[in-house]
């Protein structure tokens, strides 16, 4: 009788409530949310430095002005996220898809995005200095007066890329693939092409001095008014560009 009693009695005690797992992040309680569904989640200038969020499926979330330096977001699902003019300073996104994500503005310096899928992203205005895009995917991402200086975007694939504007200086573009991209007036003086495949990729007025171009496929470009001095052709297979003087090249 007296157990029965102690039952009812702790039915009508009121349950304690948990936190979810964006309350408990926004907290500080915890460092990691590791193949969490966060879909559609708010961190408006949340502070998630060091953050793990390896796995987790952040479709829609919102990260606007948030802090997350060395934050982790490998093998993430981030499609249409927002991370506009976030600070995401050496953070990483190695095999996550951020399709269609907002990076306006976004401190992005030396992040790791190797293999990763940015089709789509907006990434315009951003410092990625000393990032990494090894073998990502930038189809029609636009990354336009991006500052991408000493950037590592050897193997990527880049569809439709807008990199107009955008200083990439000492970058390796290494056995990329470009289809239809735009570097026009982009700053992009000792950046290597090596062995890159180029198509109809447009390098109007853009600064190309002392580039290395050597064995890489450059064909229907334009590079009217390009600065080309000190450029390396070596091994270079050119086909129809319009070249820096005007000249159409068969």
């Amino acid at each position: 009788m007296k157990i029965a009693a102690l039952t009812l009695i702790a039915l009508l005690l009121p349950m304690p409530a948990y936190a979810g797992p964006v309350e408990d992040l926004l907290s500080g309680a915890r460092k990691e949310c590791r193949g969490c569904d966060l879909t559609n989640a708010r961190f408006k200038k949340a502070d998630l430095s060091g953050v793990d969020f390896t796995g987790a499926n952040l479709t829609g979330a919102t990260f606007h002005r948030a802090t997350l330096k060395g934050a982790i977001f490998d093998g993430a699902t981030a499609t249409n996220a927002n991370f506009n003019l976030t600070d995401l300073s050496g953070a990483s996104f190695k095999d996550a898809r951020v399709n269609g994500a907002l990076f306006y503005g976004a401190q992005l310096s030396a992040t790791k995005w190797d293999k990763a899928d940015l089709t789509k992203a907006r990434m315009q205005e951003t410092r990625l200095t000393g990032a990494s895009f090894v073998d990502a995917t930038l189809d029609n991402a636009v990354m336009r007066n991006a500052r991408l200086n000493s950037a590592n975007l050897t193997g990527a694939e880049m569809i439709g890329t807008n990199l107009i504007g955008a200083s990439v200086g000492k970058s390796v573009f290494d056995g990329t693939s470009m289809d239809n991209a735009s570097l026009a007036k982009a700053k992009a003086a000792d950046t290597s092409f090596k062995a890159a495949h180029i198509k109809a990729t447009d390098f109007y007025g853009a600064d190309l001095r002392n580039a290395n171009f050597a064995a890489a496929d450059v064909t229907d470009s334009r590079f009217t008014l390009a600065k080309v001095s000190g450029v390396s052709w070596a091994d270079t297979t050119l086909a129809r560009n319009f070249m820096q003087d005007g000249r159409y090249q068969p």
